[in-house]
Parts: structure tokens; C-alpha cells; sequence
């Protein structure tokens, strides 16, 4: 396998958690029923810290192959094959690797503040879900576009250090089942943990 196979393969890899919950959104906010692949987000959160280091292990090979080709070509008169396309696809392999890598811990480098559970919202009503297999910024995201899609809400954030989503609303009919459902639409389990 040449190195530039091998990177395309570490970015793939890299990304896989992050993506599927965003492309669950996109399908949920077009309409699209998502039932059949709603697990595959929490799935492969759940892996999501064996598959970075592989991806990470695979962009170092790749990178190595290139190296590798490329000593012996210096000594012969032979010439790399698409050398022009193989860095171009080791460089953004690179930065979608340790990319979706930042994505995924900087919040644990950082420190995350608590989301105030009254306060900092003109909303008359807050709930607190406890949402299963987030691992990344991807999930809060997905989680906030489902949920703020459903229009029975006022605001939400979500946090996947907490593994929480933060719902205010104003009305007191609101339907929280919707909100649940928006939350599994997008493959995560939530499970209402405060109401006030």
C-alpha cells in the first residue's frame, strides 16, 4: 500500500466519530428518517479513543512510505509517481487527523465552565438531559442543531464533557418528547435528569 492510500485511509479513520453525528443532522434537518443508522454516532464514540491513535499511527506510516519511495528514487534514475498528489493528500490528511484530534480534547486542555442551570436565559422553564455516546465538539453540535430545529425550544447547549444537553423554554406545554426524539434522531440516548 502507498503512502498516499494509507493517509486518506488515517483521515477517514480520524474523522468517522465526528462525522456521522453532523451528517444525521444534515439528513434530520432535510427531512430524511435516520432510524436505521441513528446508533452508528454513539457506536463510534464508543471506539473513538482506539481509532485516533491508529489514525495518528497511520498518517506516521504514510509519511514514512513517502520518505521511504523517495530515498530510493534520489539514488536512481527513476522518478516518483504523482509525488505532487501524494503530499498534497499526506498534508490534508495531516491536518483532518489532528484536526478531528484538537476537536475531540480541547476541552479537556482547557477546562470547560459549567452551563449555569438558571440565569443567563429570559426563559421561564429549564431541563437538563443526560445524553449517552458524545465524544466530541461534533456531538454538541449535531446535538444543538436537532434539538433547536424541533422550534419548541428557546435555546440549548449541549456538553459532551458533561455528556448533558441544557434545554430553556418558555412554555410549559412544551413537548420535551420532541426534544427527546430530536436528541435521537441524530444516534445519541438522552434521558431527562432535571426539570424546573
Amino acid at each position: 500500500m502507498d503512502a498516499k492510500k494509507v493517509s486518506i485511509l488515517s483521515a477517514i479513520a480520524a474523522s468517522s466519530c465526528c462525522l456521522p453525528p453532523l451528517i444525521l443532522l444534515g439528513l434530520t434537518l432535510l427531512g430524511v428518517g435516520t432510524a436505521g443508522v441513528a446508533g452508528l454516532s454513539s457506536t463510534m464514540g464508543a471506539i473513538k479513543w482506539y481509532i485516533l491513535p491508529l489514525a495518528i499511527v497511520g498518517v506516521g506510516v504514510s509519511y514514512w512510505l513517502y520518505f521511504r519511495e523517495k530515498k530510493k528514487c534520489a539514488g536512481t534514475a527513476c522518478k516518483m509517481v504523482n509525488e505532487t498528489f501524494t503530499k498534497t493528500m499526506l498534508t490534508i490528511s495531516t491536518v483532518v487527523v489532528f484536526g478531528f484530534l484538537s476537536w475531540s480534547v480541547y476541552p479537556y486542555v482547557l477546562g470547560t465552565t459549567p452551563i449555569p442551570s438558571e440565569g443567563g436565559s429570559s426563559s421561564a422553564h429549564f431541563a437538563v438531559y443526560q445524553v449517552d455516546g458524545m465524544t466530541c465538539g461534533g456531538c454538541e453540535i449535531a446535538i444543538d442543531g436537532a434539538v433547536n430545529a424541533t422550534g419548541v425550544v428557546d435555546s440549548v447547549k449541549s456538553s459532551f464533557t458533561e455528556s448533558k444537553a441544557y434545554i430553556w423554554y418558555n412554555d410549559a406545554n412544551t413537548d420535551l418528547a420532541k426534544v427527546e426524539s430530536a436528541i435521537q434522531s441524530v444516534g445519541y440516548k438522552p434521558k431527562l435528569i432535571e426539570s424546573k
